[in-house]
């Protein structure tokens, strides 16, 4: 039997090697629909006879029939013959289409049933961190990880913790739908209370009417944070009877460029409203719909968590893909992106070794997925490049966390907590190679 995976690859491979080598071929794209069979639209050059036009077209389907197997559908368009209505749409098809690494002349075109924001267009922060006449945006920041339990909320609670102890005013946007926890972990008070709606509730309501911020947030502001710093935490929304539904009901699918999706609507919300120095968004693990939604473009700053296990580094390669080589591929610069180690042993020897594979392993992995080929130019400097490679903040040099038996369980921040993340020297340098990347934040 013929995989899917076999087919797609093969038809990629033959369709390539034609488009290249055929004169009269300008362009094609390989469409994969929703049932997993292939189609093809072509464009001949205009000066192509009928006849040649027919010869491709035959030659088209033997090599597809012979390489897709049972995938092909046997459907091939010739868009230089179609009529105005059609020509849009096989236009649409090129211009959405992924190119293909192997042929200029070739893109591939999906359609899926879900997770569209894995795939979509590429999308950009809703502002700048410094924006226009020098107003400052905070930046946005999202906290993934492909497994879970690696210590990823915990992690962005420290750097919360961290910057609202400096005085600053910190917003944490709780986007694990599937799994909420940040609210919680940040409640308001020590009995746990969180605001009584929260992200599901926002993104559900936001096109009924004008939502009043108030509603979806609460303040969590533990004694041990001195001063005017506080942070201010957006839950996912409340555990209860209601919540499943809500959960079904989200679409978190991409927009028209003309639209605003009501998740960006609720960070402008907070930024006019709450007016932080700094957003943070905790993602859900893998490779869910929220982690695609947020890992799309609309950050400024990506902090990725992996450890040494080959899973974690299989899921970090198709994130590192998508918001690195692809990016450069279609002519745009990488999501910016900070590596962490998580859940590295606290015995010096073993945590020695590990940090040194997990080196080496990131080194490999940003090289093939990341990092652009260095430029002709010295000065060019619009990418990260292979030659960034050895500066010590590149994205793919990690700050290393070691696991802490104390921090695998507990239910919410007390003194104890919450003095061990912001004195944790590992917590610090994260918060620091973090607030490195925002140099115009701390003036």
């Amino acid at each position: 039997m013929k995989h899917m995976d076999e087919a797609r690859k093969g038809a990629e491979k033959t369709l390539s090697d034609i488009v290249a080598g055929e004169e009269s071929l300008k362009r094609a794209v390989l469409i994969d629909d929703l049932f997993g069979r292939f189609r093809l639209v072509f464009w001949a050059k205009a000066s192509s006879a009928d006849i040649v036009r027919q010869t491709i077209h035959r030659k088209l389907d033997a090599a597809l029939k012979e390489a897709a197997g049972p995938y092909w559908s046997g459907e091939i368009w010739d868009a230089s013959k179609a009529g105005t209505a059609d020509r849009l749409v096989y236009d649409k098809a090129w211009e959405t289409g992924r190119p293909s690494s192997a042929c200029e002349k070739l893109r591939l075109a999906d359609r899926r049933r879900n997770r569209g924001a894995w795939f979509e267009g590429l999308s950009r922060p809703p502002w700048t961190v410094l924006g226009e006449q020098g107003v400052k945006g905070p930046p946005i920041i999202v906290f993934y990880s492909f497994k879970g339990g690696v210590g990823r909320s915990t992690a962005m609670a420290a750097f919360a913790l961290q910057r609202a102890r400096l005085g600053e005013r910190v917003a944490v946007v709780d986007m694990d739908l599937d799994a909420p926890g940040i609210g919680t972990l940040l409640a308001a008070d020590s009995q746990g209370m969180t605001a009584h709606w929260g992200v599901l509730d926002y993104l559900l309501e936001r096109s009924f009417a004008q939502p009043d911020l108030r509603d979806y947030y609460h303040a969590f502001r533990p004694k041990e944070i001195a001063g005017s710093g506080e942070i201010l935490v957006v839950p996912a929304g409340r555990l209860d009877e209601f919540y499943l539904g809500k959960l079904a009901r989200v679409d978190l699918e991409p927009v028209s460029t003309q639209e605003k999706h009501a998740l960006v609507l609720l960070l402008e919300a907070i930024r006019s409203d709450l007016k932080p120095n700094w957003l943070l968004l905790d993602a859900r693990a893998g490779l869910s719909e929220p982690a695609g939604f947020l890992l799309g473009g609309l950050a400024h700053l990506h902090v990725l968590f992996g450890t040494t296990s080959e899973q974690s580094w299989l899921g970090l390669k198709l994130v590192l893909e998508r918001i690195g080589a692809e990016r450069v591929r279609q002519g745009q610069p990488q999501l910016d992106c900070l590596l962490v180690q998580a859940m590295v042993a606290e015995d010096p020897t073993a945590a020695a070794n590990a940090k040194a594979v997990f080196m080496d392993r990131a080194r490999d992995t940003f090289a093939d997925c990341y990092y652009a080929p260095d430029p002709e130019s010295p000065e060019d400097d619009l990418l990260w490049y292979i030659r960034d490679m050895e500066d010590s903040d590149a994205p793919h040099s990690p700050v290393a966390i070691s696991y802490q038996p104390k921090l695998a369980h507990f239910n919410r921040l007390d003194e104890t907590i919450v003095d061990h993340l912001t004195q944790s020297a590992e917590y610090r340098a994260l918060d620091g190679r973090i607030a490195a990347r925002f140099l115009e934040v701390e003036k």
